[in-house]
């Protein structure tokens, strides 16, 4: 990462701040013909994280409700497939019963409803159990409306309970939430990728050992497409069964 600067015109403003832009970017000298560099990650950087605690990797015993509206036709960058991951990094430390997730349907048309009141009520409520109750651990003292749940644009609940979400992280049939909020993938997903994400610099294959290993899925590439990935990842792509070279070892 270099300082950055304000390239828009203007002057200093949050409006315009971006800290993403070109000065940040390896590009291709020739618009794309010959792919742009690749850079690998700083294990400094990344061990730094670790240790210091920046990477959330599921231990958490505490209640949580992931409420978020549903942004996906805005293309905003809070994804909804976060909160997924989120329970994917609870579920393999432990298990996800202390979370929750609700999601509110925020397309354009419609009135921006807020859960943020009723998450907080439900909170109060379910420390409240805990403070009561602590033996029973917190999974036990949720309170009836801890559970998965999706509103419309007015905040009507469209459905709650354990099963709104199946087809997510399962392979079970789509549950009501899931058929009515898509969610969408990521290009390290789409790479073969865990769902929880959360992996800075992964162990390298070849791009014909990814290939015949099924890492991209449907897709057969032909024989272009094939060169081409070659070209743009000389070094080799992602192994994900050797995902994150970067942990600190203890």
């Amino acid at each position: 990462m270099v300082t950055e600067g304000f390239p828009f015109v203007g002057g200093f403003s949050p409006a315009t701040f971006d800290p993403w832009s070109s000065r940040n970017m390896n590009l291709s000298p020739d618009g794309g013909l010959t792919p742009a560099a690749r850079r690998t990650g700083n294990l400094a950087a990344i061990q730094a994280a670790y240790k210091s605690g920046m990477r959330f990797d599921g231990d958490i015993d505490i209640p949580v409700i992931d409420w978020r509206h549903y942004l996906e036709h805005q293309l905003d960058m809070h994804h909804s497939h976060q909160s997924f991951a989120t329970r994917q990094r609870l579920q393999l430390r432990h298990d996800d019963d202390n979370m929750v997730i609700w999601f509110t349907d925020a397309r354009p048309g419609a009135p921006l409803s807020d859960q943020t009141p009723e998450a907080f009520e439900v909170i109060d409520e379910w420390m409240a159990n805990i403070h009561a109750t602590p033996w029973k651990g917190v999974a036990a003292n949720k309170p009836p409306r801890a559970v998965d749940r999706c509103f419309d644009t007015l905040g009507n609940e469209i459905a709650a309970g354990d099963d709104v979400w199946d087809g997510v992280l399962d392979s079970n049939p789509p549950g009501p939430c899931t058929q009515q909020f898509p969610l969408y993938s990521s290009s390290r997903r789409v790479a073969g990728g865990p769902y929880q994400g959360g992996i800075f610099k992964c162990g390298r294959q070849s791009v014909d050992a990814a290939i015949a290993a099924g890492v991209y899925g449907s897709w057969a590439p032909s024989a272009g497409e094939r060169d081409r990935l070659v070209q743009i990842f000389p070094e080799g792509v992602c192994d994900w069964s050797q995902p994150d070279v970067g942990r600190p070892k203890h």
